[in-house]
């Protein structure tokens, strides 16, 4: 989990259907009629956050897009950070745009991704489906506003969160120290999220083990006469050329993964002031 930019303002066609559904008259069954009714509304609005957070879960960073030979599959939701049900509140949580993120569906989608599906894939699905679900899934309706972190709210670096070579995610207190993060706040983040879950745990593992396997054939080429300072060099440049990307160029999934793979050398990339993600 990283931090995540949002919109600035509501979609033209959002702001249209807010005038036919103002929030003095709302109830939650005018969140099925922006489905509805607001159809064209709904779609643009979950294709702006998907652009704005460069096409990556604000939660667990996986593809919000399945690109598949039969074309893209669509893992995604609006997610609201607070829930869209308390009301009513001095604040339209429903459509209040610092509330809403675009989040994956959380490992809930056994129908398209499950064992038995034309487009299996475990990254996405795996059993027992309840023990994987993560990400809005895991959080449900809950009030968790001053029990997690906000995607939107964490510091652009250092990372707060680490993976391991297993895929295991985890704290990295010095870094919440650093920027004065409450590390139980942190820790309670991957809980209520289930970021840990096997699904992910093993999904991370396999991007971690291909960012070491693409590495060993660079430093196998090197010879036997490569020094440490070549495979300083090395990890530099697969820094440069995986985290070097146009401000609404999609980022590479399970960003923090790479993140922790490349150290320093990934923080050196993400510190020039356009490649911040």
């Amino acid at each position: 989990m990283k931090k995540v930019k949002q919109l600035q303002c509501a979609p033209v066609s959002l702001q249209d259907f807010l005038k036919e559904y103002p929030y003095e008259k709302r109830n939650i069954k005018d969140w099925k009629a922006f489905g509805n009714e607001g159809g064209q509304a709904k779609s643009e609005l979950m294709q702006a956050l998907d652009n704005v957070q460069q096409g990556l879960c604000a939660y667990c960073e996986i593809e919000l897009v399945k690109q598949t030979d039969k074309g893209p599959i669509y893992d995604r939701q609006i997610e609201h950070f607070h829930p869209k049900s308390d009301m009513p509140s001095t604040v339209d949580w429903m459509f209040e745009i610092s509330n809403l993120f675009a989040a994956c569906r959380g490992g809930s989608q056994s129908h398209l991704f499950g064992e038995d599906s034309t487009f299996k894939d475990n990254e996405r699905c795996l059993e027992p489906y309840d023990k994987n679900y993560s990400c809005g899934e895991a959080k449900k309706d809950d009030h968790l506003d001053h029990i997690i972190l906000k995607p939107s709210e964490l510091p652009d670096s250092p990372s707060l969160f680490v993976v391991s070579d297993d895929g295991r995610i985890g704290v990295d207190e010095e870094a919440c120290r650093q920027t004065g993060v409450d590390i139980t706040k942190t820790l309670e983040t991957i809980k209520r999220l289930n970021l840990d879950c096997m699904r992910l745990r093993n999904a991370r593992q396999a991007v971690w083990e291909k960012l070491n396997d693409d590495l060993a054939v660079e430093w196998e080429r090197l010879g036997h006469d490569a020094t440490d300072e070549d495979f300083d060099t090395l990890l530099a440049h697969q820094a440069y050329e995986m985290l070097t990307f146009e401000p609404n160029e999609p980022l590479p999934a399970f960003f923090t993964t790479i993140r922790s793979f490349l150290g320093i050398h990934a923080e050196i990339v993400l510190a020039q002031s356009d490649q911040k993600a």
